[in-house]
């Protein structure tokens, strides 16, 4: 028989995300995170852009040979990382608050990747700003734990993205 109970708060603790999570277990959660909040930003920015009449231009495929995965996957993380690292230890530096410089980052991540496509805004921007939190809550856990979780959730994140890519093609 099926368990029809309500969540209750401890079903909700099990999945929250928590700096005591392993860091394998809390960078799924982060990439799942991601992902979820690019999706979304994504699709209610197509949605709003149709209702007020502009027809978005279509998102510019990446490709799918080999140095591309490489690139896509782990060579464009790894030195974003590094950016979102240096971004974020200037803004600790001045400020002890976690949201703020997780949306500036996030936005400024959006405005990079928007100068190559203005489609490529609205994922950037959200995912970026999920991987800045997570970095920014994980401040006090080590440099290389640390600069894990900015970079691991990044990469699962593109290789989601290209794995999509490649599954709509064939489909």
């Amino acid at each position: 028989m099926r368990d029809t109970r309500p969540i209750g708060s401890s079903d909700v603790r099990r999945t929250a995300l928590d700096v005591t999570d392993a860091l394998l277990v809390y960078c799924l959660k982060i990439t799942a995170l991601s992902l979820l909040a690019a999706a979304s930003l994504q699709a209610a920015a197509t949605i709003v852009a149709h209702m007020v009449g502009m027809q978005p231009s279509s998102v510019p495929r990446i490709g799918v040979d080999f140095r591309d995965w490489l690139g896509t996957a782990l060579l464009s993380p790894l030195l974003e990382s590094v950016l979102v690292w240096a971004a974020g230890s200037l803004t600790r530096s001045m400020t002890r608050a976690v949201w703020t410089p997780s949306l500036l980052i996030g936005l400024a991540a959006g405005v990079l990747h928007g100068a190559i496509h203005p489609a490529w805004f609205f994922g950037p921007a959200a995912s970026f700003t999920v991987f800045a939190w997570a970095w920014l809550r994980w401040r006090d856990a080590g440099r290389s734990r640390h600069f894990l979780i900015l970079l691991v959730p990044h990469m699962l994140q593109n290789i989601a993205v290209l794995l999509l890519q490649v599954l709509a093609d064939r489909f």
